[in-house]
C-alpha cells in the first residue's frame, strides 16, 4: 500500500481545486482539504483496488466539500450580489488568463450540485468513465450532466450555443 504521505503529494492539488470550488474563502478551504485528507486517512484500508485511487479520492473530496456546502446553507449569511464594472486599465495576458480562471470557477460554482460535481472532476481531467465511478452513476448519465453543465457554463459566459 501506498503511503499517506506519497498519496497527499500526487494528489494534493486535484483535492484543493475541487475544494476552492465548493468554497470561496482560502481559509475555510484550507479547513475543508484538511478535513478531506483526514476522510482518505479513515478511508484508505477499505481501498480494494490501487488503481482507482484518484477515483477514490475524488469522490471522498466531493462527498466531504457536498457536506459542507450543506451545513453552511444552514448557518448561510446574505452575500453581496451587487457587482460594479472595475475602470481598471487594460489587463496583461497572465491577469486575464487568471481573470477568466476565476470566472470558470464561478461559473462552475453556481451550478446545481449534480451538475458540479461532474464538471469539477472533468476539469481535473478525469475521463468519463472515471468519473461515473467516483460519483457513482452510469457513464450515460455522467456524460448528459456533463454537457448540462457545459451548456450552463457557456450560458454565463454569453455563449447561447
Amino acid at each position: 500500500m501506498v503511503e499517506l504521505e506519497e498519496i497527499v503529494k500526487v494528489h494534493a492539488a486535484m483535492v484543493r481545486r475541487i475544494a476552492t470550488v465548493y468554497e470561496r474563502y482560502p481559509d475555510r478551504v484550507d479547513d475543508l482539504v484538511q478535513d478531506v485528507w483526514i476522510a482518505v486517512w479513515q478511508a484508505l484500508p477499505r481501498l480494494n483496488d490501487q488503481a482507482t485511487l484518484k477515483s477514490y479520492i475524488a469522490r471522498i473530496t466531493q462527498n466531504i466539500c457536498v457536506t459542507h456546502v450543506r451545513r453552511a446553507l444552514v448557518r448561510q449569511t446574505q452575500p453581496l450580489t451587487d457587482i460594479l464594472p472595475d475602470p481598471a486599465p487594460p489587463l496583461d495576458e497572465a491577469t486575464a488568463h487568471a481573470m477568466h480562471l476565476a470566472c470558470l470557477i464561478e461559473a462552475v460554482r453556481s451550478l446545481p450540485e449534480n451538475l458540479k460535481a461532474v464538471a469539477t472532476l472533468y476539469l481535473e481531467d478525469m475521463p468519463v468513465k472515471d468519473i461515473a465511478l467516483a460519483l457513482g452513476i452510469s457513464e450515460s448519465n455522467t456524460s448528459v450532466r456533463l454537457h448540462r453543465a457545459k451548456s450552463a457554463i457557456r450560458l454565463s459566459f454569453g455563449d447561447p450555443s
